[in-house]
This record gives C-alpha cells, sequence and structure tokens, in this order.
C-alpha cells in the first residue's frame, strides 16, 4: 500500500518540476537556459527511473 503511494507521489513530483521548468523556460526564453533545464530534467527524470526500479526490485525480493 505505502509502495503505491510512493509511486504517486514521486510521479507528481517529478511532473510538478517539469511543469515549473516550463514555465520558467517560456518566460524566460533564453537558449542557454534550455540547456540548463533539459540536463536538470534529464537527471531529475534518470534519478526517478532509478528509484522507482530499485524500489519495485527490493519489493519483489522481499515477497519472494
Amino acid at each position: 500500500m505505502t509502495m503505491m503511494l510512493d509511486k504517486i507521489l514521486a510521479t507528481i513530483s517529478i511532473l510538478s518540476l517539469v511543469a515549473f521548468m516550463g514555465v520558467v523556460a517560456v518566460f524566460v526564453n533564453e537558449p542557454d537556459l534550455w540547456i540548463i533545464i533539459i540536463v536538470v530534467l534529464l537527471m531529475g527524470v534518470y534519478d526517478f527511473y532509478r528509484e522507482i526500479s530499485r524500489a519495485s526490485r527490493k519489493q519483489k525480493e522481499s515477497t519472494e
């Protein structure tokens, strides 16, 4: 139960980060800022994916 809640909250968090960065990028509209935003979003999504997959593996191993 808590694992599902963690995934939902993590998804909401990463979507909020993307939305915030999108607003900043659109209103500031600087090419250098776009590069930084893309790098930050890629790092955030990669970390999100790694943590979710690791937690899923842990849960799978504990039920076996």
